[in-house]
């Protein structure tokens, strides 16, 4: 059997303007800007997978929640926290600790669920 590898995402997006000021922010990455499909997409490299971010409308996605959710691990939870609301995003619950990690849910500005870890 071949090696099956994930080499990236594409997040189907609602509020652009927000969710790239959102992921830069929050994770310390950059967006460039790419010219497909008439018209403007951002990409970017999150932890070695390249990050595409497409207008929902080309996509043709009209879910009203992802359906896939990310697990992202941090170095340094408070901090990645504390820009969750200034750029949009919200948090899910408090955080919690188990198996020498503390984790705790947040939601991106289009409302993409996802859970944010730092190893203790």
């Amino acid at each position: 059997m071949d090696t099956v590898k994930i080499t990236g995402i594409t997040l189907a997006v609602t509020e652009m303007e927000k969710m790239v000021k959102f992921y830069e922010n929050v994770f310390q990455i950059h967006f460039e800007q790419v010219r497909m499909f008439d018209a403007i997409l951002y990409r970017s490299n999150l932890s070695g997978l390249e990050l595409l971010l497409c207008p929902a409308s080309i996509a043709q996605n009209t879910a009203k929640q992802n359906r896939h959710q990310l697990n992202l691990e941090v170095d340094n939870l408070e901090l990645a926290l504390s820009k969750i609301e200034k750029f949009h995003g919200t948090k899910m619950g408090d955080s919690n600790q188990k198996h020498g990690q503390i984790e705790v849910g947040i939601k991106d500005p289009d409302g993409n669920s996802m859970v944010l870890i730092q190893k203790l």
